[in-house]
């Protein structure tokens, strides 16, 4: 497992419902930066951006989930891998940690249950969810076709379980950049052949009909409201559905899509990176985190 936890800041805990987090900076602060990976990711992905912000952040309390299924959190803490449900998940490490006022991070599949735990949250009190911030988010909608193993495409039937999980690492072998250090790399791609197919299936298709049903509202409502969304794009989508690196200049089909739905979102494109700033950049990340947080009026 790639951990990469060289700071002694950075801790590992569990919930008392059985939910696994990593953590840095004050224990006892009242707000938190709550990160939430991607498919197929763990939480330990965030230790590099961890690293970053206990240098240029200590003041700031983060807190990465690992979801259910995912990586140590077992998938019966959470026994319908739902959008829905992951967010309830988040919310109850939130209330675990006794924390009323955060900020939302969340990566890739991340964005959606993020969005979702935000739509959870309103009028509920506690937590007072300060900001989002979508890293290389997308929306199926807007993207080409489907992936070959994802059991909503035809093809998928005539594939077998080692075909659909050579394709998946196929998949995630593309989205790393000459950045992604070789240990993530041969990490992730274990990970993946190791995760259980069926519950890592329904979850993916479940974010995949977030896309379809659910996306629209939820950013649309979000944009009617005050909270603030930074969007940090590093990739875009090409026709054969595989991520990009974004260039100098350059916006992707997700970026208008968001500026639409929330117009008073910040957007900034990482450079230089590939589906996973946080482990590319996460110097670049970091800055524009802190940069955020600044003006927000966390204190660093």
């Amino acid at each position: 497992m790639y951990v990469n936890m060289s700071s002694t800041h950075v801790t590992s805990d569990v919930s008392p419902a059985g939910v696994a987090y990593l953590s840095c900076g004050p224990a006892n602060s009242d707000f938190a930066l709550i990160c939430v990976h991607g498919w197929g990711c763990r939480a330990t992905d965030y230790t590099p951006l961890f690293e970053q912000l206990s240098r240029h952040a200590p003041n700031v309390r983060a807190v990465a989930v690992d979801l259910p299924g995912h990586g140590v959190t077992p998938k019966e803490t959470c026994e319908v891998a739902t959008v829905s449900a992951f967010a309830a998940t988040v919310l109850s490490v939130i209330d675990q940690l006794g924390t009323s006022t955060v900020v939302l991070v969340g990566h890739s599949m991340g964005c959606r249950i993020i969005l979702d735990t935000w739509v959870k949250a309103q009028g509920a009190g506690v937590p007072a969810i300060e900001g989002l911030v979508f890293v290389d988010g997308s929306n199926y909608k807007l993207r080409p076709k489907l992936f070959a193993f994802d059991s909503k495409d035809a093809r998928s039937k005539d594939m077998s379980d080692e075909e659909k999980t050579a394709e998946k690492k196929e998949m995630f072998e593309r989205m790393f950049s000459a950045r992604t250090p070789e240990e993530y790399k041969t990490s992730t791609l274990e990970h993946i052949e190791a995760l259980d197919a069926d519950y890592s299936g329904a979850i993916r298709g479940s974010f995949i009909d977030y896309d379809h049903t659910d996306m629209d509202d939820a950013m649309t409502r979000l944009g009617k409201s005050e909270t603030p969304l930074l969007s940090l794009q590093s990739t875009d989508i090409d026709a054969e559905n595989q991520r990009i690196p974004l260039e100098a200049g350059q916006t992707t089909k997700f970026m208008p899509f968001v500026q639409e739905k929330v117009p008073h979102a910040q957007q900034v494109a990482v450079e230089d990176s590939a589906h996973f700033p946080h482990v590319d950049r996460p110097d670049v990340v970091a800055k524009e985190l802190v940069s955020f947080l600044q003006s927000l009026e966390v204190e660093l």
